[in-house]
């Protein structure tokens, strides 16, 4: 009788105690997760955004050239000095090409620490900006769902839709398909155990001053997830241009939808 509530205690203790510790370690590993450490490969970029609202963006190099040169900037631009690393290929610009333009079966946004929703409701309580960090969301989910909108438009096609139906197709399955997260426990633990951000979702993580951005850096930890850290608001929207630029994205329409913001 005794062996029979040992042995149920530790069964008790099994189908408890494992979910537990399932979650505890997902957790947990999350800040591993998006501190990696040293890359294999890394590139210094500057993106400068001029008076009127417009990114342009170089390698260091080809800025501190042109500045040596004598070349001035506009009064009022801009500067940002941003770290894209790598840590799959060993080049950046290829980490970002094959993670951003891989086939998902979903992509999630994680706009940043809960206080984000303030801005909703009481943006004076968000630690940041509201309007710099709504524009920063914007580009980048706008961004994220015309790269992922290009698959099912292609599928369409091949499917035998006319133009316009291949575009509708496109677009009612991205929407389906996207997903918003905040940066609480459970979306810690979902990146921590590899639930998302991996070959079948796409995670682009937003981690600006409300969420302790301690850098200007862009990087791909792992295949399916992207972090873009900076130390402003601003500077988010900035780097989310910078990735536009690098893999050569070009819009729809001509420009973003925060292009003037």
């Amino acid at each position: 009788m005794e062996r029979n509530k040992i042995l149920a205690l530790v069964l008790l203790l099994l189908i408890v105690g494992a979910p537990v510790a399932y979650v505890v370690y997902g957790y947990s590993s999350y800040s591993r997760v998006i501190n990696p450490g040293e890359p294999l490969g890394s590139a210094e970029y500057v993106v400068v955004k001029t008076p009127s609202g417009q990114f342009l963006s170089m390698s260091f190099d080809q800025f501190s050239d042109y500045v040596s040169k004598g070349g001035n900037l506009t009064e009022g631009a801009v500067i940002y000095k941003v770290r894209v690393e790598s840590y799959i290929t060993g080049s950046p610009v290829i980490d970002l090409n094959t993670t951003i333009r891989a086939i998902y079966d979903s992509f999630t946004i994680v706009l940043g620490d809960p206080a984000v929703r303030e801005c909703s409701t009481n943006p004076d309580l968000y630690p940041g900006s509201c309007t710099l960090r709504t524009a920063a969301v914007v580009e980048v989910t706008s961004f994220v769902s015309n790269v992922f909108s290009t698959v099912y438009y292609l599928k369409g096609i091949s499917l035998g839709y006319d133009n316009a139906t291949a575009r509708e197709y496109s677009y009612n399955q991205t929407m389906l398909r996207h997903r918003k997260a905040y940066l609480d426990f459970w979306t810690k633990f979902k990146i921590g155990s590899g639930r998302i951000g991996n070959s079948k979702n796409l995670v682009v993580i937003l981690i600006g001053p409300a969420e302790g951005g301690t850098r200007n850096a862009i990087y791909v930890p792992r295949k399916g997830l992207v972090v873009i850290e900076a130390t402003s608001d601003e500077a988010l929207r900035a780097e989310v241009v910078l990735i536009e630029h690098l893999i050569n994205f070009q819009w729809p329409s001509g420009k973003s939808p925060t292009q003037s913001a």
